[in-house]
């Protein structure tokens, strides 16, 4: 009788065990390469992003010099429009199908691609100047991290909402700056080739590996697909005629099983 009801126990916390691990979510740690895209830039691949027709990316280094890239789903070359801002992260919010930008500055700004210009939309709503911060995919909040602090920001007030710490991260320029969010988690630099990823309230849930280094600012998540850039690092060389040169930096993107 005792070896039936031990039998029985053991049954039912392998049942309630099950249970409880069914549905917690699997992340790979198996990134899997999907889209490449050579963007040709004045200076550095900072940001991309989607409206799940276009992929849109964005510049920085030289607000004179800044612009925003736009190519399909596939990767292919559409068109580049010429804005006067020094881009940091960009961001499409599907609400109002915007995009939106945040400049090496304290401000948020709008994209207008049609009369290709730019404008200051929430004013002195980050803290600092350097950070790529994210958009959460519904458009509603907006994550500011540097070096282990993440704001919380309201999307259409500019509000914060609250601030917690990382446990950890990269503390090198570019990277200690850069967070990335999916509908469930944050992701940050572990190291150049690895990425943190946390649950929307700062809790560690694992890390990915990458195959490859990326650069600091250019962490980002759209389209179902984290992304990288190995950075063109252009130069302000001109010409004769007063052009400036550009370069091709290439943006990697990863789908990672789990991440929504």
């Amino acid at each position: 009788m005792k070896k039936i009801f031990k039998l029985s126990l053991i049954i039912i916390i392998g049942i309630i065990s099950l249970k409880a691990t069914c549905g917690k979510p699997k992340i790979s740690i198996a990134p899997i390469p999907e889209v490449t895209i050579e963007d040709d830039v004045y200076f550095h691949n900072m940001s991309i992003t989607s409206n799940g027709y276009s992929y849109f990316s964005l510049n920085g280094g030289n607000d004179e010099y800044g612009k925003v890239n736009e190519y399909t789903l596939d990767g292919d070359y559409i068109d580049s429009y010429s804005l006067t801002i020094d881009g940091r992260a960009i961001f499409y919010n599907p609400n109002d199908q915007y995009l939106y930008a945040k400049i090496y500055g304290y401000d948020l700004y709008s994209i207008d691609l049609e009369y290709t210009d730019a404008y200051s939309e929430k004013s002195n709503i980050f803290t600092d100047d350097n950070t790529s911060p994210a958009m959460l995919p519904d458009g509603s909040k907006l994550y500011e991290m540097n070096e282990g602090e993440v704001r919380v920001i309201d999307f259409e007030t500019g509000d914060l909402i609250k601030t917690f710490t990382l446990s950890k991260y990269y503390n090198e320029h570019g990277y200690k700056s850069s967070i990335a969010a999916t509908s469930k988690y944050l992701l940050t630099w572990g190291s150049p080739n690895e990425i943190l990823v946390y649950d929307l309230n700062g809790k560690y849930v694992t890390k990915i590996t990458l195959p490859q280094d990326g650069y600091g600012f250019s962490l980002s998540y759209c389209n179902g697909l984290l992304w990288i850039a190995q950075d063109a690092d252009a130069t302000i060389d001109q010409d004769e005629d007063g052009n400036i040169d550009s370069a091709t930096g290439y943006w990697y993107g990863y789908r990672v099983d789990g991440l929504e």
